[in-house]
């Protein structure tokens, strides 16, 4: 796990430095840099695989062909095997040097072979080409800016911010997508002319010229007869070989353990492929809500080397700048637990596994279950209105085209729900695949672990899995009101059982009365208080009054603590990285 930069059509060493230094958080082992009148590429290193002599960027035999790749390669001591035995050479012992190699016999139909999360920059000196690629569900991130003939990318937006040719400005329609979804789908980031390379995607670069094409898409299969015995039997075997395979490391691997069935499948694997406890570590706040003790139960169970973690509600508001400034979006989703673990499993360990992606294959969310077979009488745009309220948006309160252009341009939900050959279920998971996953979830997980330096494996997300998940019938993952039912099936017996029958999904949540009632609803009426929305001219002032109004009831305050939390966040975003203030310095905010 590392973090790459650079760019292409001029050469500029301090330029490269800065962009560098910006992501050094990503890889604090080593660095590493190329630089030529034609192309310059940065690297920052964490050591996982390959300590001796991996660092990057690296090259093929004659220097023609440099790579700089963030993520692992799973399979590569195949590919190595393969390219060996075809006659070439190599100078590493590691995973990166395949793609090198690789893309000299295929070009960019090197991706189809690779299984892993990856984002990486190759240059071809020969071609004079760049090429740019993500892996299949955006594991791993990575951001492009063209300018003229220039292209600039980086794993984190923030080391494009590092030109200082760029002038960041407010991207006002993706503005209006991130209110109507409380994040943001899609290319588009909140800063005009800095995109999202989209997952399954390589982008080239030749001559001034960029070239933008899907290597993979999300497909959800039309229903093939399968029994259930023989749905478990396949889901276990690609499961087993998924955590195997995000088992290869070169340094010790723990898990973050929750209290639902997620990360207990993933431990449970873990126990039976390790040859020692693997370590497991839990966060928790007092309270009802704290999952510290089902996953204590479970840790025992599993007979793991456990640890737990407390956290303070009143250190929130202190550290969320900080947190906004790792995050580049804002975004009510729970991330202050994981940005507390993640700090608390580096003192231990360098890469984790996690349970993330279950949710999106087996239709997990209790905002799924309006596409539950047993509802086919509900009309598509029914679901949807309640798929859209379950997420607490805040359309409403972005100013209209006439008011400063903040309204959202597009649904990138309505193509998946009008795609009448798929089920309701299988449009919606697909959605769900494609852009809540990728730039929801994944975005958040990426982005507080390594804020410390610390990789997060995804191994439910290993292509194979999704794949064979994405082609069972709807009732495999919805059983009348049972959300991931075969999940729970094919995990019975290695999990505890009260896992199996836990009805509330926990995970790593952030429980809003209470630290609301720490700190940041003060914070958040500083930042958010009428002349700051009037100045800002993004939002309408008499939506923001009514999201600020006190609920009695529990789901009332549930909604409105999203929407709070949102508009706090997207507030300090816009100090962070758009006003005037300096961004070298993130406390710059409390000014």
């Amino acid at each position: 796990m590392c973090g790459i930069c650079g760019f292409v059509g001029r050469q500029d060493d301090e330029l490269l430095r800065r962009m560098t230094r910006t992501l050094v958080h990503r890889g604090p082992d080593d660095e590493g840099f190329f630089s030529s009148p034609e192309a310059s590429l940065g690297f920052r290193r964490l050591s996982i695989i390959d300590l001796e002599t991996g660092n990057q960027p690296l090259a093929n035999e004659e220097g023609t062909v440099r790579v700089v790749l963030n993520g692992e390669i799973y399979n590569y001591r195949t590919l190595r095997e393969e390219l060996v035995s075809r006659g070439h050479s190599f100078a590493s012992h590691g995973d990166v040097e395949v793609i090198v190699h690789l893309y000299e016999e295929l070009g960019e139909g090197l991706l189809g072979r690779l299984q892993g999360m990856f984002a990486f920059a190759l240059w071809d000196e020969r071609r004079k080409r760049l090429l740019l690629a993500r892996d299949r569900l955006g594991i791993k991130p990575l951001y492009y800016c063209q300018q003229g003939r220039e292209l600039y990318f980086a794993s984190e937006a923030k080391a494009i911010l590092a030109n200082r040719d760029f002038q960041p400005r407010l991207n006002r329609q993706a503005a209006g997508l991130l209110l109507r979804y409380l994040y943001l789908p899609g290319a588009n980031t909140l800063i005009e002319g800095i995109k999202r390379l989209p997952p399954g995607y390589w982008l080239s670069w030749q001559d001034g010229q960029v070239r933008l094409e899907p290597y993979w898409e999300v497909r959800l299969e039309a229903q093939r007869p399968i029994s259930e015995a023989e749905a478990i039997a396949g889901f276990r075997k690609h499961f087993e070989e998924a955590v195997a395979s995000h088992l290869e490391s070169d340094v010790p691997v723990g898990a973050f353990l929750s209290s639902g069935v997620d990360s207990a499948g993933v431990v449970a694997q873990m126990v039976r492929v390790l040859d020692r406890p693997p370590m497991t570590f839990t966060v928790g706040l007092e309270g009802p809500l704290d999952e510290r003790p089902i996953a204590r139960r479970t840790a025992e169970h599993l007979r793991t080397d456990h640890h737990e973690l407390g956290v303070d509600p009143g250190r929130f508001a202190e550290d969320l700048p900080r947190m906004i400034w790792h995050l580049e979006e804002p975004t009510p989703i729970p991330f202050l637990p994981l940005y507390y673990l993640s700090q608390f499993a580096k003192k231990q360990v360098k890469t984790v596994l996690l349970g993330e992606g279950s949710d999106e294959l087996f239709a997990g969310y209790q905002r799924l279950l309006p596409f539950a077979p047993r509802f086919w009488f509900v009309p598509r745009e029914v679901k949807k209105r309640i798929y859209l309220r379950a997420l607490h948006t805040l359309e409403s309160a972005a100013r209209g085209n006439g008011e400063g252009g903040t309204k959202a341009v597009g649904d990138p939900l309505v193509p998946f729900l009008r795609d009448r050959a798929a089920s309701p279920l299988k449009a919606i998971l697909g959605y769900e695949q494609r852009y809540e996953l990728p730039d929801y979830q994944l975005h958040r997980v990426d982005r507080m672990t390594m804020a410390w330096g610390l990789e997060a494996r995804v191994p439910y997300l290993d292509y194979r899995l999704v794949e064979y998940v994405n082609s069972l019938p709807d009732e495999m993952k919805i059983r009348g009101l049972r959300r991931k039912y075969l999940l729970r099936r094919a995990l019975a017996g290695m999990v505890p059982a009260e896992i199996l029958e836990e009805k509330k999904k926990r995970g790593f949540g952030d429980p809003f009365r209470q630290w609301f009632s720490n700190g940041l609803l003060e914070v958040a009426h500083r930042f958010v208080n009428e002349k700051v929305v009037r100045e800002r001219g993004l939002l309408k002032l008499e939506v923001c009054r009514q999201v600020f109004r006190p609920r009695r009831m529990p789901w009332a305050q549930r909604s409105a603590g999203n929407q709070i939390f949102l508009l706090l966040m997207l507030e300090i975003y816009c100090r962070l990285f758009l006003d005037s203030t300096p961004r070298e310095s993130i406390m710059a905010v409390y000014g």
